[in-house]
């Protein structure tokens, strides 16, 4: 028998795939803003329609079952599916509407280089009925999720380059070796005794730079003591005083000018981050997304003009 999709059962696969993304029945609650009998009944009758158990759950905790991990990459494909056929109707209507997704890397609101802003300030000055799902993520995950088409746009830094995916540096952020004001450094003068301080100081690293924000400090200084997966973690490593780390210089200006950070010699230790705009490699892409890609590049080469209007 062939099986054809109603609207309870789209309904239904929209609450699967939300409890699935939340890891269970309670956090999915805040999302789909209804309670958990009404989630766990909804699960019920999608295993009920499709003669299939998806997911244990109890006292034992919320886990799929083979078949559950197999209706949900199905799932994922028939919206992603649903979204592109939207996009490209609307779009033969010449309208700009549909879905847009983009992520950016953690603290780039902070980042007077960073187009992002600016690119949106663009983008909605345009008449538009576009749906945008903005994530934070950390670079690893955002290039497999341009690559699995589960984003169309991204900002970040990549020190490696993955095939399949088109990279367009837009600007290069740098970073300083920052300490707390607890840090036995911060309060030493002769630089002398700086840098002896530094090679016996313990030293933190996000995870997808793989300690290259450490190369600056030597071989034999650049052991990563503490590693973390985003910069608000690191600084609050920095600010206990037991780490010393490169933050970004709009990032740790945070702290600097109030006196709870020391960038430390400035001049000596230094680490840049490229920033590139990714997106799959593609021989078309939809209107929305070109038309993103326009304002994000005109917002990339003159931040100063558009900041002033």
């Amino acid at each position: 028998m062939v099986y054809r999709l109603s609207n309870v059962d789209i309904r239904l696969l929209h609450v699967y795939r939300a409890v699935v993304e939340c890891r269970g029945f309670t956090n999915a609650q805040s999302v789909l803003n209804v309670g958990q009998p009404t989630i766990s009944n909804h699960i019920s009758q999608l295993e009920d329609r499709l003669g299939i158990r998806l997911c244990e759950r109890g006292r034992t905790g919320f886990r799929l079952t083979p078949k559950g991990e197999r209706v949900y990459k199905e799932v994922v494909q028939l919206f992603r599916a649903h979204e592109s056929f939207q996009n490209a109707t609307l779009e033969l209507k010449g309208k700009l509407s549909g879905f847009l997704s983009i992520a950016v890397i953690d603290n780039v609101v902070t980042d007077p280089k960073c187009p992002i802003v600016r690119a949106l300030n663009l983008f909605n000055k345009r008449s538009n009925e576009v749906i945008f799902r903005l994530e934070i993520m950390n670079p690893t995950d955002i290039g497999r999720a341009v690559l699995e088409r589960d984003l169309d746009v991204a900002i970040a830094t990549f020190d490696y380059h993955v095939p399949g995916l088109t990279y367009e540096k837009i600007y290069t952020e740098p970073n300083v070796l920052a300490c707390g004001r607890d840090h036995a450094i911060f309060d030493l003068e002769d630089e002398a005794e700086v840098r002896e301080a530094v090679r016996e100081s313990r030293k933190v690293t996000r995870s997808y730079l793989e300690r290259r924000d450490l190369f600056p400090l030597g071989q034999d200084d650049g052991i990563a003591h503490a590693v973390v997966d985003n910069l608000e973690a690191e600084a609050l490593l920095i600010l206990g005083g037991g780490h010393i780390g490169f933050l970004p210089n709009h990032y740790a200006e945070t702290w600097t000018q109030k006196g709870q950070m020391r960038a430390i010699l400035p001049h000596e230790y230094e680490y840049f981050s490229d920033f590139f705009i990714v997106t799959r490699k593609s021989p078309r892409r939809s209107l929305i997304v070109e038309t993103f890609l326009s304002d994000l590049r005109e917002a990339a080469d003159h931040p100063a003009t558009l900041a002033a209007e």
